[in-house]
């Protein structure tokens, strides 16, 4: 943080077309690579303490939109589909933004020529025969969190994969982005499918318990 707040001051000392500037945006990209491989790391790890509320998914989805959006950049068009009468999960706020960021960050990835990034939230609800179709799931209320990106998809052997800590099909990955996601639903007793085909996109659809108290959300 001191060193990217630094580079952050250099470069607002600096004018436009100065020699140094490239350099300063060097060492600014660099401090934010690593705080973001700390998190990764720590989240990976499981070392992060949790702190759970009552959240409505849909607030937490729209509180992300212009920071998603800065992300993907102007080729992926960013839709959001929140579903009316959503009901509440309690959940760490920053550990499911960390999740939504980083399955948007593959997406991006997977959409190099551009696309669509779709999020949307709905409800479930699970008996012991749906249940059962959906391996590790209880039966029970859920909220539902899907993610799902126009991009190049996946083979068979990749999906099989995906989880796996360290495993990366990127040249500059680290292979822990979707590891730690599966690593946060988990520890929230969450359960996460997914849906791939070389050429058609992929989705991911987390289900997260519902039942938390409405009054005591935050939006």
């Amino acid at each position: 943080m001191v060193i990217q707040g630094d580079s952050d001051l250099i470069l607002r000392r600096l004018p436009e077309g100065h020699s140094l500037r490239r350099n300063a945006e060097g060492i600014r990209e660099a401090a934010q690579q690593a705080a973001t491989l700390t998190r990764q790391l720590l989240a990976f790890s499981r070392k992060q303490v949790l702190a759970p509320r009552v959240l409505d998914l849909n607030g937490i989805v729209a509180g992300m939109d212009t920071m998603l959006q800065r992300l993907l950049g102007e080729t992926i068009h960013l839709v959001t589909v929140p579903k009316p009468d959503l009901g509440f999960v309690k959940a760490d706020p920053g550990q499911i933004e960390q999740v939504i960021m980083n399955l948007a960050v593959n997406a991006r990835d997977a959409m190099p020529d551009g696309g669509r990034l779709t999020i949307e939230t709905g409800n479930l609800e699970l008996d012991d025969i749906a249940a059962r179709q959906h391996g590790e799931a209880a039966p029970g209320q859920y909220v539902l969190l899907a993610v799902s990106d126009t991009g190049c998809g996946m083979d068979g052997a990749t999906r099989t994969r995906i989880f796996e800590p360290f495993f990366t099909t990127k040249e500059k990955g680290t292979g822990l982005g979707l590891s730690v996601v599966y690593g946060i639903v988990d520890r929230h007793g969450g359960t996460l499918d997914i849906r791939s085909q070389v050429g058609a996109g992929t989705t991911v659809v987390i289900r997260l318990p519902a039942g938390a108290d409405p009054a005591r959300a935050e939006h």
